[in-house]
């Protein structure tokens, strides 16, 4: 994170709390919050739970006025738990099963995004009266991370745009059509992504007149996205179109927020690679096995900066100068970090993996029957546990069978 808790509030926390453990900040979230409302007036900001479902992230941005944007039932209760009002959930995704369709109907949910016409059919049967809009799949290359393409002509998500003002002739036919709805990808950065987005939404506000509303979705990139260009964008482009604002953005307000604090077990400074092994990795955090996500990584009380620069160096004694940080799994993938700048590090050394406030403990696993870790969130320079780290019989708490196998 830009501005992280100071090192000792964080050595403080991990001999309080153990590890791995996340820590959330959550003022710093609070004022992401802030200055994307501030940056779009009048827009509605629907948090993308995903990023970070923990109650206490979704209990502060709800009560910054933050929708939700949900993509399934557990998430869907979720946000409603947190208090966000029914009118400012939108209920999105691929999946919009019969489940998800009558919890939200019963909820009141009030926006839904369509990404099939078979989606359609299922919300029309329910008779729930929620507002519509139909996803767009632009077909364009949005500069980032296959896996984060989701407006690439070949991502599963969204309709063509042909595609797209069929259905939504069909759901304008209703009554029900508010407009539509275009998530280009995660991790933008290159803002020129938009001109193509309006290119392919021009024509199908042209042909559906009087439409209230676009959403513009988020993937905005961490921790250097130009908000203050894409608001202007983005302005002009509902001002273009007659409509209102939408934004999804998760990770751009938790990420940076978050870190994941974990512990050096051992230090490996032989073979052609040196390696530093962590308490923590791929069931903990797997965004580096899944994405090759780089996230920064710095000794806690040092001055390590985790930078990736060429070449190597050779050990010191006390821990090589240039390592990967490993994880514990007997997985080749179990990495948090390769090629990094971490003088003097030893056995009991704590870390800190920076910009892990989204899409980290949201997808921490099991895996090998790992435990997972604990949740701390600091609010007004104070920490407090918000979920506790796993226990062993945790891992079976769910099983039916006993141990006798009845």
């Amino acid at each position: 994170m830009t501005h992280p808790p100071d090192d000792a509030l964080l050595t403080a926390i991990a001999g309080r709390f153990g590890t791995p453990a996340y820590v959330y900040d959550l003022d710093r979230m609070a004022r992401r919050l802030v200055a994307v409302q501030g940056a779009l007036p009048g827009a509605a900001v629907l948090y993308a739970v995903k990023a970070n479902p923990n109650g206490a992230v979704l209990r502060r941005l709800a009560s910054l006025g933050a929708g939700a944007e949900v993509i399934t039932v557990g998430e869907l209760e979720r946000a409603a738990r947190a208090g966000v009002p029914p009118e400012r959930i939108l209920v999105g995704g691929p999946a919009q099963d019969a489940a998800l369709i009558g919890r939200a109907a019963d909820l009141g949910a009030g926006l839904v995004s369509l990404d099939s016409p078979g989606q359609w059919r299922g919300w029309a049967a329910s008779g729930a009266a929620a507002r519509f809009l139909v996803r767009v799949n632009p077909g364009l290359d949005p500069g980032t991370h296959e896996h984060l393409a989701t407006g690439a002509p070949g991502s599963k998500f969204g309709l063509p745009a042909e595609a797209a003002l069929a259905l939504g002739r069909e759901v304008a036919a209703a009554g029900k059509l508010a407009g539509f709805h275009v998530h280009a990808g995660s991790m933008i950065r290159d803002l020129t992504v938009y001109d193509a987005v309006l290119d392919v939404l021009e024509p199908l506000y042209a042909a559906l007149p009087g439409l209230p509303l676009l959403d513009l979705g988020g993937g905005f990139a961490v921790p250097d996205f130009p908000l203050a260009a894409f608001a202007a964008r983005a302005r002009a482009i509902a001002e273009r179109l007659g409509t209102a604002l939408l934004v999804e953005p998760g990770r751009f307000l938790v990420a940076d927020a978050g870190v994941l604090l974990t512990r050096v077990l051992h230090v490996k400074d032989s073979g052609p690679r040196s390696h530093v092994i962590a308490d923590a990795g791929m069931a903990e955090l797997i965004r580096p096995a899944l994405y090759d996500a780089h996230h920064p990584l710095r000794v806690v009380g040092g001055d390590a900066a985790g930078s990736a620069p060429a070449g190597r160096q050779a050990g010191d004694g006390a821990g090589p100068a240039l390592v990967d940080v490993d994880g514990p799994l007997c997985e080749n993938a179990d990495r948090l970090a390769r090629d990094r700048h971490l003088a003097g590090v030893r056995p009991g050394t704590l870390l800190a993996v920076a910009e892990a406030g989204a899409y980290g403990f949201a997808m921490a696993s099991n895996y090998a029957s790992s435990l997972r870790p604990a949740e701390v969130v600091i609010e007004a320079g104070r920490p407090r546990l918000a979920r506790r780290r796993e226990r062993v019989d945790d891992l079976w708490r769910l099983e039916e069978d006993g141990p006798d196998g009845s």
